[in-house]
């Protein structure tokens, strides 16, 4: 299903290392998702959710004191996330998240897939969901191809687009 020019400018748009906050049937957007890692959060029952755009898989000592967008990284911008979502009125114990990303969009001899960023990308997200006990509903993860998503909180749809390839629901 296509969507029409009034639809696609009503989206929100997530940039890369960012993520917004929306309710019930407003939809949030995010483009570009190479090795990147795209993560809806909602809570069912209120509606209220969000869409991450992690870029990086920890915030580390190096970062500490130059780089200030916590959103970047998985450890760091799922916190962040979480936090924000409870201040709009979602309740921590009803969390769910949907994911999308973590493409090999470079290939290397001297790299093996399951080092590569988008690995290291994907295992953080999973490794920091875990720990804070926020179940993954549904993934799509890994592949070599760029994907787009447009996330509906109050509803909980997730779409996929990738180009040349039919899109998907999860």
């Amino acid at each position: 299903m296509a969507f029409t020019l009034d639809e696609l400018q009503s989206m929100i748009t997530v940039d890369m290392g960012d993520y917004k906050l929306a309710r019930g049937s407003q939809r949030l957007i995010t483009r570009d998702l190479g090795s990147c890692v795209a993560v809806a959060m909602r809570d069912p029952q209120t509606g209220v959710g969000g869409l991450l755009h992690i870029m990086l898989p920890r915030y580390t000592d190096i970062d500490l004191g130059t780089e200030r967008n916590l959103a970047k990284y998985a450890d760091t911008g799922i916190e962040e996330l979480v936090k924000n979502l409870v201040l709009k009125g979602a309740k921590r114990e009803r969390l769910v998240v949907k994911l999308a990303g973590g493409a090999h969009m470079v290939r290397s001899e001297g790299v093996s897939e399951s080092s590569d960023i988008s690995s290291r990308n994907v295992s953080a997200v999973k490794q920091k969901l875990m720990k804070m006990n926020i179940p993954v509903l549904a993934a799509e993860l890994g592949g070599y191809h760029p994907r787009t998503v447009i996330f509906e909180p109050g509803s909980g749809i997730f779409r996929i687009l990738t180009a040349g390839k039919t899109d998907r629901t999860l």
